[in-house]
This record gives C-alpha cells, structure tokens and sequence, in this order.
C-alpha cells in the first residue's frame, strides 16, 4: 500500500484526489488546517474504497505549523508521494500577511511546500520511487518572479501567478536536489473550486484523475510538467536552471533550511 500525503486535502481538487487515491486502496495523509477543519473530511473519506485515511493537520501561513506537520508526517510512518495541492489567492479582507510577517500568498503556495520538502527530503529520499507533485497554473506563465523580490509588494493576481511560477521552479529545483525522488509540477487547468470561483470550465474530479494518474502511475522522469495525462511545455524563463536553483536559494533562506548537499 503506497502512502500519499496530500496538502490542502478538505476540498476541492485536493479532496477529490484524496478520494481517488482511497478508491484504488492507497493509504492517504489527509492534510487539513486544523482538526475541527478536517476531522469531518476524513470520516466522511473514510468508507471510500480499501484505502486508509490518516488526519494530519497544521496551519501553513506558520513556518512552526509546517514543521509541526512534517513531525505528523514522520509520525504517522513518513510518505512514498508528496502532494502540494494547497493554495490561496488572498481577496477582499484576507489577511495580506503570514503569522511570521511574510506576504500571505508566497508563503502559503511557495515557503510552506519548499519547508515541509526540506524536511521531509531525507526520508523521501530514501524511499524506493518517491514522488513529489507541485500544483502549478495557466496563470505561472503571466509568473514574473525575482529572487531578491519574493514577496514584495504586488497585486493579488500578481502575486498568484509569481508564486506558481515558483512552484514550477522548485519542482525542477528539488528534482535536482533529491535525484532518486521524482518531482514535477501539475497545472490543473481552470476549475470550479473556491479558489478560481464560478464559470471556470473545469471541475475538481476531472483535475483529480490526471493528479491522481501522476502521483501514482506517470513517468513523471519524462517532464517536469504536466497537464490532462501528459507532459506540457515549461513557460519560458522558468526553464532556466540558475533561476529555478536562485528561487530555491531564497526560499531556503526564509524559511531557515539548509540546502541538502547534491548527490
């Protein structure tokens, strides 16, 4: 039975690619913000096929969250595949900023997955066919992120598009850095969840089959990218190594990682 850790796990693409991964018989890490939050999810999850459904939770707007659900992660026997499906888009009233001060969206889309891979990284590494999945976007290609900018004053749908920009970046980056872990970013096209809001053509179960296809069945060493069950282009500049290993350098830096040694 593969174990498949799953971010952002009580709705939308998130759950649905949870209950997918339950149907085939997976053991899935449920990652939800709180236990009041996802305790409901996992019960309901619970009867959905042969899998097993584990409740693990922490707030990723707090770096000492991240590290609190890595630690669950370990406990709970560690994970062959890691989903990074949470995300925000920070609108109306939300909070501009995280618990540590850092622009909300960098850090809940982009620190939050760097951290808990770094913390994960020795284990991943370890493991016979480890996998990482990156939630990228249609919107990364509009991404214009700068190194020595991360998190600086931007509009909102700016700031969405930088941070999936980043996360197509560290998902070549961290492929580089764990070579026995397969790592490569998703762009669920645009769908009907909370996060996109109405009229989007997509929906979550429909984005779910292709997360759930490449978390368990792609050759994800084909492309660092991938969209409806096969591998899709790389928008330009994110292409580029030195700035893919330069957006990974800073975001160690924020979160205080140190950069695993290369193999």
């Amino acid at each position: 039975m593969t174990t498949i850790a799953v971010t952002g796990a009580t709705d939308g693409i998130g759950r649905a690619t949870a209950r997918r991964l339950l149907a085939a018989g997976h053991r899935v890490l449920v990652h939800a913000r709180s236990e009041e939050r996802g305790r409901p999810v996992v019960d309901a999850l619970a009867g959905d096929g042969g899998g097993e459904a584990v409740l693990v939770t922490g707030d990723l707007a707090s770096l000492a969250e991240v590290r609190g659900l890595a630690e669950q992660i370990r406990d709970a026997g560690g994970t062959d595949v890691l989903i990074h499906n949470a995300g925000v888009w920070v609108r109306g009233a939300a909070p501009r900023l995280s618990a540590d001060g850092i622009e909300l969206t960098l850090a809940v889309n982009v620190l939050a997955p760097h951290l808990l891979t770094g913390l994960l990284a020795e284990d991943l590494a370890a493991r016979e066919g480890a996998r990482l999945l990156w939630l990228g976007s249609g919107m990364a290609a509009a991404g214009r992120p700068k190194p020595t900018a991360l998190g600086g004053e931007r509009g909102p749908r700016q700031a969405y598009a930088d941070s999936k920009a980043c996360d197509i970046a560290l998902a070549m980056a961290w492929g580089r850095r764990l070579p026995t872990v397969a790592s490569a970013a998703f762009d669920p096209g645009w769908v009907d969840t909370k996060l996109a809001g109405p009229g989007a053509p997509g929906s979550p179960d429909t984005s779910a089959e292709t997360l759930a296809f490449c978390a368990t069945e792609a050759d994800l060493r084909q492309a660092p990218y991938w969209h409806d069950h096969a591998p899709t282009p790389v928008p330009g500049r994110l292409r580029d190594q030195g700035l893919q290993d330069a957006i990974a350098a800073v975001c160690d830096r924020m979160t205080g990682l140190a950069a695993p040694a290369r193999s």
